[in-house]
C-alpha cells in the first residue's frame, strides 16, 4: 500500500508540474509570438529547441555521472559540489524532470510554435497559400531534424563529460539556493544523513 501511495503521489506531482510548466510556457510563448515578427518568432523557436536539447544533455549526464569525483570537492567546500552529489544520487528524478517533463513540454511547444510561424507566413504572404502543405511539412521536418540531431550530438557529449556537466549544474543550483534562500538539494533523514542510496561508481 505504501508503495502504491508513493507511486500515485509521484504520478500526480509529475502531472501537475508538467501541466503547470506547459500552461506557463505556452501562454508566454503565445503572447510573444503574437507580438513579434516572423524573424523573432524563429529565434524564439530556436531557443525552445536549444532548451529541449540542453535539458536532454543534463538528464543523460545525470545518469552517466558518478558521485566519487565530487565527494572530495564537497569535503573541501567547493561551491556546487554538495548539490552535484545530491543530483547524481537522485539521477532517476533528475532524468525524469529533464528528459521527460521539460523535454516533452518544450517538444510540444516547438511543434505549436512551428505551426504558428507557418500560419503567420501565410497571412503575411498570401501568395504562398497554394504551397501551404509543403511549407507546413518542411517546417515540421526541419524542427524535428534539428532537435533529433542536436540530441544525438548532445548524448555523446553528455556521456563523455558527464561529471563536468553535472558539476556546472550543481554550481548553478548552489547559486540559485544562495539567491533565493531556498534549499532544493538538502533533504535529509533523521540523523543528518542525505536521503537516497549512494550511487555505485
Amino acid at each position: 500500500m505504501g508503495y502504491k501511495r508513493k507511486s500515485w503521489k509521484h504520478i500526480l506531482f509529475v502531472f501537475l508540474l508538467s501541466f503547470t510548466l506547459a500552461v506557463v510556457a505556452g501562454l508566454g510563448t503565445e503572447i510573444l509570438m503574437r507580438k513579434t515578427n516572423i524573424f523573432i518568432a524563429l529565434i524564439l523557436l530556436l531557443v525552445i529547441i536549444i532548451i529541449n536539447i540542453g535539458f536532454d544533455v543534463i538528464g543523460i549526464a545525470a545518469t552517466a555521472a558518478t558521485e566519487k569525483p565530487h565527494h572530495a570537492k564537497a569535503a573541501n567546500r567547493v561551491p556546487g559540489a554538495r548539490q552535484t552529489v545530491f543530483l547524481v544520487r537522485h539521477a532517476d528524478t533528475v532524468a525524469n524532470f529533464a528528459n521527460d517533463i521539460v523535454g516533452d513540454v518544450t517538444g510540444a511547444l516547438s511543434g505549436g510554435m512551428s505551426a504558428s510561424i507557418v500560419l503567420e507566413m501565410l497571412q503575411t504572404y498570401p501568395g504562398l497559400g497554394s504551397h501551404e502543405i509543403w511549407i507546413d511539412t518542411l517546417m515540421i521536418a526541419l524542427v524535428a531534424s534539428v532537435t533529433v540531431t542536436g540530441k544525438a550530438v548532445g548524448k555523446t557529449f553528455a556521456i563523455q563529460k558527464a561529471d563536468e556537466i553535472m558539476g556546472r549544474v550543481g554550481f548553478v543550483i548552489a547559486r540559485l539556493e544562495e539567491l533565493t534562500g531556498w534549499t532544493f538539494t538538502d533533504k535529509r533523514r533523521k540523523g543528518g544523513k542525505q536521503s537516497g542510496d549512494p550511487r555505485k561508481d
